[in-house]
């Protein structure tokens, strides 16, 4: 018996933060399909205090609205960068068909865009 395996492709897109605290929509699956993250990523560009980013899934203005679809809180340091754990090949967080993944700042937004490369999946 030959057992059909499903193809991966690790997917990888960056993008920039918003500079308030509004929810910030980082990426939409191709419809019809779901994310599975491996790893998310925010980098400081230049040093200006320590942030903290809220990660979920879905459309919702924050991450305490439904804390079962929250994934992260990053603390990006001063001058730095800091990220998710890394999940294995099918272990990573997984949104619902077609929910996007969003983002935020809490607390006191950054003046300037703080890079988020955001590595994945699309599964049916």
């Amino acid at each position: 018996m030959t057992v059909r395996r499903r193809p991966y492709v690790l997917k990888v897109r960056e993008v920039n933060s918003a500079a308030n605290t509004r929810r910030q929509t980082l990426l939409t699956p191709t419809k019809g399909y779901r994310i599975r993250l491996v790893r998310v990523r925010v980098l400081q560009p230049e040093r200006e205090g320590r942030r903290l980013w809220e990660l979920y899934f879905g459309s919702a203005p924050n991450i305490v609205t439904d804390l079962k679809k929250g994934i992260d809180i990053l603390a990006v340091p001063n001058g730095g960068s800091d990220s998710t754990r890394t999940y294995p090949r099918n272990e990573g967080p997984r949104g619902l068909r077609d929910e996007p993944l969003s983002g935020r700042w809490r607390g006191v937004a950054p003046s300037i865009p703080h890079r988020i490369i955001i590595e994945y999946s699309e599964e049916p």
